[in-house]
């Protein structure tokens, strides 16, 4: 499912934003695809960055919000303003858009749900709350910050294996 979502990534003919309207683009070439299979979908947060501007223009298909870590303001904010099925889901559904003005030094955190959903012994999950607590943390570069988050990870779930892949992206705004 990820290739053939690659690929039609790579043959998106137009422009790459509106978002929303990339996302559609993408979800209905997945629904014609897999008609028959339920249980095959894709989340996706698909964002424009205007680094003259420091615009950020995003719309999210059932994926994970992103986070943006503002050491300036102390404050970590959720990238949770649009919301939308996964892509693959359902043939005629919409993508919404929502924007933000990142600052100087912002970092954004993207991450997927094997993030959030590692659990330790007890069943219990890491969740986007321990998520906010790590990036509460000013001082640390891109790297430093995503090694944190990846260790805090692993101390929580205290040797249980991973169910779901952890992957895990974080920019800085320049």
């Amino acid at each position: 499912m990820m290739a053939v979502t690659h690929c039609i990534a790579h043959l998106h003919p137009g422009s790459a934003c509106p978002p929303g309207a990339v996302l559609k683009y993408f979800n209905h070439h997945l629904t014609t695809r897999y008609t028959n299979r339920i249980e095959s979908f894709v989340t996706a947060f698909y964002g424009v960055y205007d680094p003259q501007s420091r615009k950020l223009v995003y719309a999210s298909a059932g994926h994970n919000p992103p986070r943006v870590k503002r050491c300036e303001a102390g404050v970590v904010i959720s990238l949770d303003k649009v919301g939308g099925l996964p892509l693959g889901v359902m043939e005629d559904a919409d993508f919404k858009e929502a924007s933000i003005y990142l600052q100087y030094g912002d970092q954004i955190v993207l991450y997927t749900d094997g993030i959030t959903e590692t659990h330790n012994a007890a069943g219990e999950q890491f969740g986007e709350s321990r998520v906010d607590e790590v990036l509460s943390k000013c001082g640390l570069d891109s790297a430093e910050l995503m090694q944190n988050l990846l260790t805090a990870v692993d101390e929580f779930a205290h040797g249980v294996p991973p169910h779901d892949d952890r992957t895990l992206i974080v920019l800085r705004a320049t």
